[in-house]
């Protein structure tokens, strides 16, 4: 079955988002907590490469991407180095971002609103917030000290930064701004500034748009 021929496929990948971001702080502090949580990034990646599937060439680049970055994930838990977090990091701020640029290029497609244009609309905010996360990280990994923050972190505890990177991503993509996490240098201020823009010009622009053209056509059939 194609892509194209499931109505929710984005409300699959949407709630593999929303498990992830809600289940993780409470399973990292166990022992085998961030073992789930690959396990669960494992799914969410492939609930996205299935939300792109509507073409071949999608499903084959994300579907190989996930692979190596699932593979170079675990191994990662296993045996952390500096070349390992580049890569993995690096693979994932590239899939991550391949998938909202996908599925955000669905979500613009002419037609109708349907109902799995806005989980796909919310599934690209929560992307872009992932992939800001890891690219945080990646320039930590890069840079140390790019971030300034009033919870330390061990230096090789990669679990405990990705999570800290995660929550100012979104808290800079949400334009909340609470202060506890900081970015120190010019590399670090220039993605948080970008995120910030993104984050404004995506709610209004577009997530308002599309509610609006939902409500409007809500009594019509959808596709």
């Amino acid at each position: 079955m194609r892509g194209s021929d499931n109505p929710r496929r984005h409300l699959v990948l949407l709630i593999s988002l929303l498990v992830i971001f809600i289940v993780s702080p409470f399973v990292v502090p166990y022992y085998y907590g961030p073992t789930f949580l690959n396990i669960i990034a494992a799914g969410v990646l492939l609930s996205a490469t299935y939300a792109v599937s509507e073409r071949r060439s999608f499903l084959i680049f994300g579907l190989s991407l996930s692979i190596f970055s699932i593979i170079t994930t675990f191994w990662l838990a296993a045996s952390p180095t500096f070349w390992l977090v580049i890569i993995s990091h690096g693979s994932l701020v590239i899939l991550i971002s391949f998938f909202a640029v996908v599925i955000l290029g669905h979500v613009l497609r002419s037609g109708k609103v349907t109902s799995d244009k806005i989980y796909g609309a919310i599934c690209v905010y929560f992307l872009f917030g992932y992939a800001w996360a890891f690219a945080y990280s990646l320039i930590e990994e890069v840079q140390p000290e790019s971030f300034t923050s009033l919870t330390s972190v061990e230096p090789h505890d990669l679990v405990s930064r990705v999570m800290q990177m995660r929550y100012f991503s979104f808290v800079t993509l949400a334009s909340v701004g609470y202060g506890d996490i900081v970015p120190h240098t010019q590399t670090a201020r220039t993605m948080a500034v970008l995120e910030a823009i993104l984050g404004q010009f995506y709610l209004v622009a577009l997530i308002g748009r599309l509610v609006g053209l939902h409500v409007v056509h809500g009594g019509d059939r959808r596709e």
